[in-house]
């Protein structure tokens, strides 16, 4: 499975998707839309992406939160500006390399934790 390829039309769907819930208004708004996103994906696709969304929010999260402007990001990781735009904004999926890289500056690193499990 192409995780990038398959990162990427998510987004363009679900962009186009949001697009077309705002044109409707009120009528497409609420967990008929989410429910509609998700029934697009398997639950392994929706989860991994729902996990990335999360990831990259923090990163953009924590880099305003310390006042850390893209640019000085640039500067600090060497990881060039545009592309950290394009990972805040979820167009492209770091490898982990970058992702580190962007997080050593701001004090940060990736951890690893079990996920909650459902009872059966």
């Amino acid at each position: 499975m192409n995780y990038d390829k398959d990162y990427q039309e998510a987004i363009k769907i679900a962009r186009e998707r949001i697009k077309d819930a705002r044109k409707r208004g009120k009528d497409a708004e609420g967990d008929d839309v989410i429910e509609h996103l998700k029934s697009l994906s398997t639950p392994e696709e929706w989860a991994a992406s729902m996990l990335r969304a999360r990831i990259l929010g923090e990163l953009s999260k924590v880099r305003n939160g310390e006042g850390i402007t893209q640019q000085k990001l640039e500067e600090l990781s060497g990881i060039k500006r545009p592309m950290i735009t394009r990972i805040e904004r979820g167009t492209v999926s770091p490898r982990l390399d970058t992702l580190l890289k962007l997080l050593a500056p701001l004090g940060y690193t990736l951890t690893l934790t079990p996920l909650e499990r459902n009872a059966e």
